[in-house]
């Protein structure tokens, strides 16, 4: 049992702002609360009716809890869940985000399950935006599979690491009665600043939150990341080629690709960053609009504080007639 002098010691460095967010801690439990607190003023172009709108917005603040616990010297025991409140908002629904809890082994690897991004999204499709910090993603992301419902097996061996993830998109408290779940396989390998991703994935029928049929019925994807170290800073360049294939109902729009080419470059010198992306998106055809490629960009500067804090700027172009979805945001991110 953790004595209360520990977890009053804990919760006294956090509200100091220490940057160390342990709260309680001996020879084989840990737990741990994290923040990340964001505000930014948003200037958009609503996709919805092509109406310019200015907000004030928190989304990206979560506080996250985490506990870990070791059972001999090869296996730990850990948990985590997160909540994203809206900071902004008047008595605002607090959402949950991360939760998982699992085993780890330093021999077999690792087992979890909860509700989590898919070892796919992390490593493979989020290997060009991973340095977009903004509310409002920068360019569109390919879809990788359910967060929800979720078992995942991952494990590094020398340079390489794969994960399998697998969701169920249906319980039986749904509506749902299609038996098909998610199954993705994906494999990346490092060695010095160099990253190689592949991994492809069929995607549950439905979705694990409303049990709506999933707008893609697979992915695939390959990408690679190479990160340049000199004098002038960090230069980290990184490419994404992937697929979604639609699902539909309606043989004239199931089966179809749409294929993402994304390419960024990230630099870092001292407090400065700097990130550019562009993302070709060639959409398939839908019920409700015709086939149509967009070109998309966008561009972040961002300056580091320090001790977690950062000031950012970002600009975005979505490629869609009428500037619909463009945005420009200013905002601040603190992460302990």
């Amino acid at each position: 049992m953790m004595k209360k002098t520990a977890i009053a010691l804990g919760i006294a460095a956090l509200a100091c702002g220490a940057q160390a967010a342990e709260v309680f801690k001996n020879a084989d439990t840990a737990i741990e609360v994290n923040a990340d607190l964001q505000f930014y003023n948003l200037s958009t172009v609503e996709a919805a009716d092509g109406q310019a709108r200015n907000y004030i917005q928190g989304i990206g603040t979560q506080i996250q809890f985490k506990a870990s616990k070791i059972i001999s010297d090869d296996l730990t025991v850990f948990g985590q869940i997160e909540f994203d409140p809206d900071p902004v908002g008047d008595n605002a629904t607090v959402l949950t985000d991360d939760m998982k809890f699992g085993l780890t082994s330093k021999t077999w690897g690792t087992v979890q399950m909860g509700q989590f991004d898919t070892f796919m999204e992390d490593e493979l499709m989020e290997i060009a935006n991973s340095f977009d910090i903004t509310g409002n993603t920068l360019v569109s992301e390919p879809a990788a599979g359910n967060d929800g419902r979720h078992l995942l097996y991952k494990h590094k061996l020398g340079d390489f690491a794969f994960g399998v993830d697998w969701t169920s998109g249906y319980n039986a408290a749904s509506s749902a009665t299609d038996g098909t779940n998610g199954l993705a396989l994906t494999v990346t390998y490092t060695s010095g600043g160099l990253k190689l991703a592949a991994g492809t994935s069929t995607i549950a029928r439905y979705k694990a939150d409303t049990y709506a049929a999933n707008s893609s019925k697979a992915a695939m994807g390959v990408g690679a990341s190479y990160v340049l170290k000199t004098d002038a800073g960090s230069t980290k360049f990184a490419y994404l080629y992937a697929t979604n294939t639609s699902y539909s109902t309606t043989a004239a729009y199931d089966g179809l690709d749409t294929t993402y080419g994304m390419l960024s470059v990230h630099h870092t010198m001292g407090p400065w960053g700097i990130g550019i992306i562009g993302n070709t998106v060639d959409n398939a055809k839908t019920s409700t609009v015709a086939a149509y490629t967009a070109q998309q960009s966008g561009v972040q500067v961002t300056y580091d504080l320090g001790k977690g804090a950062k000031l950012y700027a970002a600009n975005a172009n979505k490629g869609v007639n009428g500037n619909k979805g463009n945005f420009a945001e200013v905002g601040f991110l603190m992460a302990f």
